[in-house]
């Protein structure tokens, strides 16, 4: 049974011929994604090899071998030269470490579709995406164990200009006054006048430095916070 990130995750993609799941963990997404008819067979991909012994594991036992291949391997670098899934989704790393993997392949650029689900540095992989000719067409947010997850979803396509409001806190879950995005962004808030309260107290030009980034940033979380 998937974790409601995984759900979540899962059901940003959309029904094709070929997934590449990148860093699968325990294989459980593209496990749920072959059963319920969503794609026709899978890569199944993880750097650690205890992680793919479980992802093998969890298909065998599924009885899936025949639909899904557990690659051990870094990133896309699993997939050969002339293999572009129809989907790539990469769920539970670090934001620019997601970016690392997209670049370390063609099909991360040439794949018709992305599911993204990163942990940090968002608005970084929000700008990868338009910037590697991709249109982000949904957004979503939920809360997990006390921790808030945001996953996106991209096509092929040219998009309209994005505002730096929009790659910092998402275009779609911004029109969809999302109750989640408030409180994550009230909570940042938060701590960042906590920090301007503190470097307030402190010289130097690093510190200027500082305070001035985020001073920007404040702004641009009550102009967020206006919207919602």
């Amino acid at each position: 049974m998937l974790s409601e990130r995984l759900k979540m995750v899962a059901d940003m993609v959309d029904k094709c011929r070929f997934v590449a799941d990148i860093g699968t963990d325990h294989a459980y997404l593209p496990i749920y994604l072959i059963k319920n008819g969503i794609a026709g067979r899978a890569v199944a991909a993880d750097i650690s090899s205890g992680s793919c012994k479980k992802a093998l594991d969890n298909i065998r036992r599924s009885g899936l071998e025949d639909y899904i291949e557990v690659r051990c391997g870094n990133g896309l670098e699993v997939m050969t030269e002339d293999e572009i899934p129809d989907t790539i989704v990469i769920s539970g790393m670090g934001g620019m470490l997601a970016i690392d993997v997209l670049k370390s392949h063609k099909c991360g650029s040439l794949a018709p579709c992305l599911v993204l689900q990163v942990q940090r540095d968002i608005c970084a992989v929000r700008k990868h995406i338009i910037s590697s000719g991709y249109k982000i067409k949904a957004e979503d947010m939920l809360r997990e164990d006390g921790k808030l997850y945001t996953a996106i979803s991209a096509v092929k396509g040219r998009d309209t200009e994005y505002t730096e409001l929009e790659y910092m806190f998402g275009r779609y879950l911004l029109k969809s006054k999302a109750p989640l995005l408030r409180e994550y962004i009230e909570y940042e808030h938060k701590k960042i006048l906590n920090v301007l309260s503190r470097l307030e107290k402190m010289d130097g030009e690093d510190i200027k430095k500082r305070r001035t980034e985020l001073e920007r940033l404040s702004v641009l979380q009550k102009e967020a916070l206006e919207c919602l």
